[in-house]
C-alpha cells in the first residue's frame, strides 16, 4: 500500500525511511519544491545507531492533488503547520485515512474540527535528528505507539509490517491516554533541555538537572495522578537514556531561532491541570521562561 508522510523533519523522515526498508511504496508532500526535487533524484538517507548508512529510493512532491486518494497519509508536521496544512487537504478533498504525529496535544481539537472520515494518533519516543533536506540522524530507538480515533481503525494495521528491531510498533485502544502520557513526557524533557540547552541525556548526569526532574515529575503526578501507574518516573528516565545524545524539538528550535512548541506542549497541560484546580508552578514558570526567551529581542 502506498503512504504519503506530509512533512520531511527528523520524525517523518525517520518513520519513511523505515517504511521504505519494509517495502511500501512512500511519497513525501513537501512545500519547497527545491526539497522535493533533491528527495526524488537522491532519495532519503538514515545515519544509524552503528554509524552506518542507508539510502532508501522514495517519492516527493508539493503538489497535493497529484498525490493517491487511496494512500495512508502520516502528517508528521509541526502544530505551527497543521492548521495551514489541514485547511490544504479539506481543499483538495483529501479522505484518506490519516496518522497524526505530533508533539503535544493542542492538535486534537484542531482535528475534531475536520471531515476526515478515519483517523488515529500516534506517539514517537525515537530519537532522531534532521540532518539537512534528506538526512536524518537516527539517535535513539523508542516505541511508534497508534490509536485509533475513528473511523477504520484496521487501515492503520499497515504501519505494524514495518515492525522491527529499529523500528517498534505498537497498538493502544486509548488514544487520549497515549497522548497525555507523551505530552507530559515532553513536559519532563522539553522545557528542561530548552531553557538549559543541553541534550536529553545531561537531564540525568547533572545533579542539578536532576534535581529540576524530580520535582518536574512531582507535580505533574499530583496534577495527574491517574497518569502515575503508565508514566513512573522509571519510564521517562528511559527516554532520556535512549535519545540522550539527542537535542529535545523544543531546544531544536530554539538554537535555530523557530517558534518552540510551547502552546502545544506546556501551556496545553497547564490549562488541563487548571481545570482540575491543580497549579503547576515550575512548568509555569518554565512556560513564562521559554515565552520570554522567544520575545527576546522583539520591539
Amino acid at each position: 500500500m502506498d503512504v504519503i508522510i506530509a512533512g520531511a523533519g527528523s520524525i517523518g523522515l525517520l518513520i519513511g525511511s523505515c517504511l521504505s526498508e519494509a517495502g511500501m511504496d512512500v511519497t513525501f508532500y513537501v512545500r519547497r519544491e527545491g526539497q522535493a526535487q533533491l528527495i526524488r533524484k537522491e532519495g532519503i538517507q538514515r545515519v544509524n545507531l552503528d554509524g552506518t548508512i542507508d539510502v532508501f529510493e522514495v517519492k516527493a512532491t508539493t503538489d497535493i492533488r497529484s498525490l493517491s486518494t487511496a494512500a495512508l497519509w502520516i502528517v508528521a508536521v509541526k502544530y505551527a503547520g497543521l492548521r495551514d496544512l489541514l485547511s490544504e487537504m479539506q481543499k483538495a478533498h483529501v479522505h484518506n485515512p490519516v496518522l497524526f504525529v505530533q508533539n503535544g496535544i493542542g492538535h486534537v481539537e484542531l482535528i475534531k474540527n475536520t471531515e476526515l472520515p478515519h483517523v488515529a494518533f500516534a506517539t514517537v519516543e525515537q530519537g532522531a535528528g534532521r540532518m539537512d533536506d534528506r538526512t536524518v540522524s537516527h539517535n535513539g530507538i523508542g516505541m511508534l505507539t497508534i490509536a485509533a480515533a475513528h473511523g477504520a481503525s484496521g487501515t492503520f494495521g499497515l504501519i505494524g509490517r514495518a515492525h522491527s528491531d529499529i523500528f517498534p510498533v505498537s497498538y493502544q485502544v486509548d488514544g487520549e491516554l497515549i497522548l497525555m502520557r507523551k505530552v507530559l513526557i515532553n513536559c519532563m524533557i522539553n522545557p528542561l533541555t530548552a531553557i538549559l540547552e543541553v541534550k536529553n541525556g545531561e537531564l540525568l548526569t547533572n545533579d542539578y538537572c536532576m534535581t529540576l526532574f524530580h520535582t518536574l515529575y512531582a507535580e505533574l503526578m499530583d496534577a495527574f495522578p491517574e497518569m502515575k501507574s503508565v508514566l513512573p518516573f522509571e519510564a521517562i528516565v528511559d527516554v532520556c537514556r535512549k535519545t540522550a545524545r539527542n537535542r529535545s524539538s523544543m531546544l531544536t528550535d530554539r538554537l535555530a531561532g523557530q517558534p518552540m512548541e510551547i502552546e502545544t506542549i506546556i501551556t496545553a497541560v497547564i490549562r488541563k491541570a487548571h481545570e482540575s484546580a491543580k497549579s503547576l508552578p515550575l512548568l509555569t514558570t518554565c512556560e513564562q521562561m521559554l515565552y520570554a526567551i522567544e520575545r527576546k529581542g522583539e520591539k
